[in-house]
């Protein structure tokens, strides 16, 4: 009678931590990213508007009568409201790059779970009676899972063209509603 071989799961489990702390630093890394972008944003909307400030004192020192001052007002106003939608565009930009590549790390992180849970339950199925109807349970829990995921991510991506159709259409019209003016 041969011995029944108990599986080692040290590798899976050593190879599954390895991917788990590679993953974090990815997404640690990608938001880093993120907010590096965001403030380098921050940093070029000061730099611009204190810019702007400057010309507009210069054009209101140099305003002469009442006409020329709702003239300015005017155009201060467009030029406001287009200087916000701009900035907020590309907040808006920025933050959806940011999110697709942590969705992207995340559903290559379930990838490789799905992968070492798949490797686990086939060696856990060899040489232990019943073994195979707890490789099943899990394979079963596992394809669940993954279905789950991808219904979120699908989600996720309709919500993400959703928020930009919408983005867009706001941006628009506040630069067509600045130009009517």
């Amino acid at each position: 009678m041969d011995p029944i071989k108990i599986p080692s799961f040290a590798q899976p489990l050593a190879d599954w931590q390895k991917a788990a702390i590679d993953a974090s630093l990815a997404s640690a890394r990608s938001a880093l990213e993120g907010a590096e972008q965001l403030m380098r944003l921050n940093l070029a909307t000061a730099r611009a508007t204190l810019e702007q400030q400057s010309l507009v004192a210069q054009e209101i020192l140099a305003v002469k009568d009442p006409q020329q001052l709702e003239a300015l007002r005017v155009k201060l106003a467009q030029t406001s409201m287009q200087n916000s939608a701009s900035y907020a565009h590309a907040i808006y930009e920025i933050v959806s790059e940011s999110q697709a590549k942590l969705t992207t790390l995340a559903q290559e992180q379930m990838s490789q779970l799905s992968e070492g849970a798949s490797k686990a339950t086939a060696a856990m199925g060899q040489g232990a009676p019943g073994a195979d109807l707890a490789a099943n349970a899990l394979k079963s829990t596992m394809a669940a899972s993954t279905s789950m995921l991808e219904s979120l991510r699908k989600a996720s991506q309709q919500f993400a063209e959703l928020s930009e159709t919408n983005m867009k259409a706001v941006t628009s019209s506040m630069f067509n509603s600045g130009k009517g003016k």
